[in-house]
């Protein structure tokens, strides 16, 4: 097993679910990436190592000439400094639009963005997950996006059920402060 995939799992402790499997996701078949670029803030998240502690988490996507999109995510971390990553987001198939593998510049990093449903304008429901047999764990990826710095209960109750129907663990999904300027 590589370095950086040991690292990784420890890194990840925080988000894995001692079920063995990830569950089979849908994503959303009518998505419109058109609809979706611009600024989203992370409502709510699952216990993400890489984002323990940080606070005013937010993304913004803007479309490429060649089909991709440009990511650019946000945040002020525990320690209170500003920081931010850049990446590029592309379609892993193009019978599911909803389904992106995310490349970070630096530090070179890939990840899965799959947008399970969205309105658009008011929520996004993302969701990422790795099998990682040897352990037989999984390590979650959860987050619940705004177009505003909050989002309503009733909304978040209906994203859970989504992801608790699909057998997702939201026990550890909690509010992202959004408490900057």
């Amino acid at each position: 097993m590589q370095l950086s995939t040991i690292v990784f799992i420890v890194l990840s402790i925080a988000n894995l679910s001692l079920a063995s499997k990830c569950p089979t996701i849908v994503t959303q078949k009518d998505f419109d990436v058109t609809k979706y670029v611009g600024l989203w803030y992370e409502a709510y998240r699952s216990d993400i190592i890489f984002e323990a502690g940080s606070r005013c988490v937010n993304a913004t996507y803007t479309p490429n000439s060649d089909g991709s999109v440009a990511v650019w995510n946000q945040a002020v971390n525990i320690l209170g400094d500003y920081t931010s990553i850049r990446g590029t987001a592309r379609v892993k198939n193009a019978s599911e639009p909803a389904a992106f593998v995310v490349t970070f510049d630096s530090p070179l990093q890939k990840g899965d963005y799959n947008v399970l449903t969205s309105n658009y304008a008011d929520y996004s429901l993302v969701y990422a997950c790795t099998n990682v047999p040897v352990l037989d764990i999984k390590l979650e990826f959860i987050w619940l996006l705004s177009r505003t710095k909050t989002m309503s209960p009733t909304v978040v109750n209906e994203l859970k059920k989504i992801l608790s129907n699909m057998g997702a663990d939201v026990d550890k999904v909690t509010q992202t402060v959004q408490n900057c300027q």
